[in-house]
């Protein structure tokens, strides 16, 4: 059944650079030593979101919907992928959660998350799911929580058809953004739209079923689109399978690192997506 969204939800506000996004980098990986991510819920209540079956969300099934991803690992005999795991207050959190009841959703990005300020968030949570869509706040989470392990946007994947008509999409952001610049509307499509640099160390091949991939509105779609026709709920069979491939090969690549470089990609800074 294909799910129809308010668009909106999805639009990314990034304040990182276009030219340093990647499919995937080494560095965007927690490292081998990580075999849980410390996630803080920062609010001492969840919105009341209906999930799919009239209950509400909770904690507890956020962080199992999280937790796909590390299953992939368990499942495929390779327990590589970090495991999201609830912390009190008084523990340091890898990753700390903002629910916000209208906006737009986004994490940090990896290990961008280190550079966030101690107590602030680096992952806000909109889970509002529309009436015929009521999976919806699942593939948020799933989303999310895939850029909190280092994944990028899927369609902006170097190897991705073209996707969208230039000139449609920049007159739909003009009307998404009516406040926005020339400037700030160019920067939008590099952040957002625009196929990422080759080089990433991490590599796949474009999978347009990924949980990772936006679905590409229809008034801005290229004339011969190829992309998804609805939007991806799930993890795809691609998902699975890379998510414990990056994860295998960064363990292997992690004996071999010097010290200093280890120390260089820590202080790095990186970039928020949605």
């Amino acid at each position: 059944m294909m799910c129809y969204t308010d668009w909106m939800t999805l639009v990314e506000k990034d304040d990182g650079r276009a030219d340093e996004l990647w499919v995937l980098r080494d560095e965007d990986l927690w490292p081998a030593g990580n075999k849980t991510l410390k996630v803080r819920f920062l609010d001492k209540r969840i919105p009341a979101w209906p999930n799919d079956r009239r209950g509400y969300i909770t904690e507890e099934e956020i962080l199992m919907i999280a937790n796909e991803w590390h299953q992939c690992g368990v499942e495929q005999g390779n327990d590589v992928v970090p495991e999201f795991v609830s912390c009190g207050a008084d523990d340091i959190a890898d990753i700390r959660v903002k629910f916000i009841e209208s906006g737009r959703p986004r994490s940090k990005v990896g290990t961008a998350a280190r550079q966030v300020k101690a107590g602030d968030p680096t992952m806000r949570l909109d889970l509002k799911s529309p009436d015929n869509c009521p999976s919806f706040y699942k593939r948020i989470i799933r989303h999310e929580f895939g850029h909190a392990l280092g994944l990028k946007h899927e369609h902006q994947h170097p190897d991705a058809p073209l996707l969208t008509d230039p000139g449609k999409l920049r007159e739909y952001l003009r009307q998404c953004y009516p406040g926005f610049t020339s400037e700030q509307i160019e920067k939008k499509i590099r952040v957002q739209w625009a196929a990422l640099a080759r080089g990433a160390s991490q590599k796949s091949k474009y999978d347009k079923e990924s949980v990772m991939h936006y679905l590409i509105p229809e008034e801005v779609r290229a004339n011969k689109y190829v992309g998804p026709t609805q939007l991806p709920i799930v993890l795809s069979e691609c998902d699975k399978t890379n998510i414990v491939l990056f994860y295998s090969k960064g363990a292997a690549d992690e004996e071999q690192t010097p010290m200093g470089t280890m120390l260089a990609l820590f202080l790095m800074n990186y970039s928020e997506t949605s």
